[in-house]
Parts: structure tokens; sequence; C-alpha cells
């Protein structure tokens, strides 16, 4: 009988035994299943923070629930900073409540397309995904928004278009400046013939005097015109920049207000390009002519807001050899990988607003009063540049002033 009892005591424990190691099991089972879980959802974490894409998550009524990093790195905040307020709140957002609002869209059920957007405050445009989320009930639970930054490849598409502008602009003018210097050298060489035909005292010779300098005139605005068409017939010769700047600099200096001081830095062994001197004085000479005036502007008063916390006023040369990659020309437009002298003019005068930049090497275009500019200055440099195989970039700003970048091929590659 006891050895029975023993027998069922032993099977009792064997069975206690198996039952404890299978709760054993399934609390190991489900210890695993938690680990995976919070692995799982530190890993999503991570991820939703070392994403580049901008990203937040809004309840049904637009209040921020989450952001990642790379959002509340770019507005300059702690992510807890955010949670509470409303997307409107965080981008400043104009379209609360309209048909434009994207949140209101998903309210009313509606799907949101893939759109392009700008946040002027970030000065940065985006792609916006808008996503929606719903309970097992398909009732509306949160809204999740990822913005992708284009702002590069915005520029690059506005550069673009400028650029295109500009080429079609100088092809126009190409062409019509050559049917007119082709009518002006025969007009110009009959009226230096009449000329010779009259007496110097008569009142025919004076008339045909006023024709012939006025063709003169006429001349020079068509040759300015093909410059900046590119289309100048033109002599190369490798020449030092460097000596170029130097001669003009000596020049301009006796023609500005002393209260401006010019500045030039060059390299320690520029490189040569292959150009013609006469030409590439031009440049320089105009685009610190340009320079000179916006400062004097800012001396004279003529922009109180923009110059009035100025002390001092500088225009500065710098020069230097640079190379240029694939990264780079992804910026611009016209750029090309290589070897190149870059030159940039900088001033610290009233600067340009973006209307202004988006229209400086259009020819005939002036900020100036009638009669004191013909727009062709920025025009004819943009002509040079490009006729020697280089490119110009502009970047300024109200208030703080205007930086020329001219990049010219290096002479060996050219």
């Amino acid at each position: 009988m006891a050895d029975i009892d023993i027998k069922k005591t032993k099977l009792q424990l064997i069975e206690e035994l198996k039952s404890l190691r299978r709760r054993i099991q399934r609390f190991e089972k489900q210890k695993n299943v938690e680990k995976s879980i919070l692995q799982a959802k530190k890993e999503w974490e991570n991820t939703f923070d070392t994403v580049k894409d901008l990203i937040f998550i809004t309840d049904k009524n637009g209040i921020v629930r989450r952001v990642n990093r790379s959002l509340s790195d770019k507005l300059g905040v702690h992510p807890r900073d955010l949670i509470g307020k409303t997307c409107w709140e965080v981008f400043r957002c104009k379209h609360k409540g309209t048909d434009k609002c994207s949140l209101v869209k998903i309210q009313q059920g509606l799907a949101v397309r893939e759109h392009e957007a700008g946040i002027p405050f970030l000065g940065m445009w985006v792609i916006a995904h808008v996503f929606a989320a719903y309970t097992s009930s398909k009732e509306l639970d949160y809204i999740i928004h990822t913005y992708r930054d284009i702002t590069d490849h915005k520029r690059l598409e506005e550069q673009l278009l400028q650029f295109q502008k500009v080429e079609a602009v100088a092809r126009l003018a190409g062409g019509i400046a050559h049917e007119f210097n082709n009518l002006l050298t025969g007009i110009i060489g009959n009226l230096g013939l009449a000329k010779l035909q009259l007496n110097t005292e008569s009142e025919e010779y004076l008339f045909i005097e006023r024709a012939y300098n006025s063709a003169e005139i006429t001349s020079g605005i068509v040759k300015r015109l093909l410059a900046f068409a590119s289309k100048l017939q033109d002599t190369y010769s490798l020449i030092s920049v460097n000596d170029v700047v130097l001669k003009v600099v000596s020049l301009l200096r006796e023609t500005v207000e002393p209260r401006i001081k010019i500045v030039v830095h060059t390299d320690k062994d520029p490189w040569t390009v292959m150009a013609n001197p006469v030409q590439i004085s031009k440049m320089l000479i105009t685009l610190l002519i340009n320079a000179r005036d916006a400062i004097t502007e800012c001396i004279e008063g003529l922009f109180k807001h923009e110059c009035k916390e100025k002390e001092s006023f500088m225009i500065t040369i710098n020069m230097e050899n640079t190379k240029v990659d694939e990264k780079y020309c992804k910026l611009y437009a016209d750029a090309y990988p290589g070897e190149f002298l870059l030159v940039t003019i900088s001033d610290n005068g009233p600067g340009m607003d973006a209307e202004t930049q988006s229209r400086i090497f259009e020819p005939f275009f002036t900020t100036r009063e009638m009669g004191k500019g013909k727009g062709l200055g920025l025009a004819t440099v943009y002509g040079i540049v490009k006729q020697y195989k280089g490119w110009i970039n502009v970047h300024s700003e109200v208030g703080v002033g205007t930086t020329f970048k001219v990049y010219l091929p290096r002479a060996e590659s050219y």
C-alpha cells in the first residue's frame, strides 16, 4: 500500500514538474516576446529619429503627439517642446481651416496626394506626404506627416529656368544685334565717306557728324549685346587675371568715395586663363563699379533702412584656385567639373531682393533711374564669362550686401 502511495506521489510530482516546466516555458516565451517587442520598439524609435525626413505625428485634431529628431533639430528646439502644439503653430501655417489644409481634407475623408510645399520661415521646400491611421472601427485615430527636403533641387530647378530664360534672350539679342551690326557697318562707313566730302564748317557736315556719332554709340550698344550673346569676335591669349585685377583696382581707387575700403586677396600662385585681357577688364570694371555705386547710394542715404546700421563700407576682391566636383555641380545649373580660377567680388551695400537677383543678367534691366543706366552692364558680364566657358553666381541679401562669384576655367583645361 505504501509503495502504491509512493508511486502516486512520484507520478503527481512528475506531472507537477512537467506543468511547472510548461509554465516556465510559457513565461520564457512571453519574456522573449516582450523582449522582442521592446527591441522592435527601440529599433522603430531609432529609425524614426535617424531618418533625415522631417516626420511628426498628430492626433485627428492636429495636436502634435510625436516628432523625430530631424524635425526638432531643424526647428532648433527639443522634441518635448513641440508636443501638445498644433501643426499650424509649429509650421506657422496660414491654411488652417481652408481647403488647402491637409488636415481638413483628411478629416473630410479625402485622400491627400503627395505635393510640394514651401516653409518660408525655414527657407526650405519639401515634398509632403500625409497619411491617415484608423481604428478597427474605421474612425480617424492619428495622422502621420513626412516632409522630404527638396530645397537644393528646387533651387537648381529655378536656376535652370533662369539659365534657360537668359540663354533664350541671349539667342534673340544675338541674332538681332548681328543683323544691326551688319547694317551699322554700312551706315557708319557711308557717313564717314560723306564727312570726307564736306567742308567741316558747313551745316551739312554738322548733321552728318551728329548722325555718325549716334551710329557709333548705337554700334557700342550692339557690341555689348553681342558680348552678352557670346557672339563677339575675340582673340584669346594666356593671361594672369591677378595682373588685370590689380590694374583695374588701381584705377577704381581714384574714383571711389574715401570711406569705401577696397581689399584684394590673391592666391599665392593663381592659375592663368585663356581670355582677352580687355574683355576681362570690362567684366571686372562693371562688377566693381556696380559695387561702388551700391555702396555710394548707401552713403548718400538712398537706402536708409537697408544701410542704417553700417558704420564702414568695403569692397572685397578675392582670387583663388578651386576645383569643382560633381557634388557642387548638382547645386548650380551651368556648372561643370574641373579646375577654375574663382574671382569673388563682394560689397556690404544695400543688397538685392530675390526678384531683382532673378533678372540682373537680362539686357536692359536696371534698378536705376531713367537715363542713369542702360541695363547692359551685367548682361555684358554674363556674356563675357560664358564666352570663356565659365559661369557667374550671385548671392545677395537685403541689408547685408552682394557677392558675385566668377568661375573661369584654368588655361590647361580650357
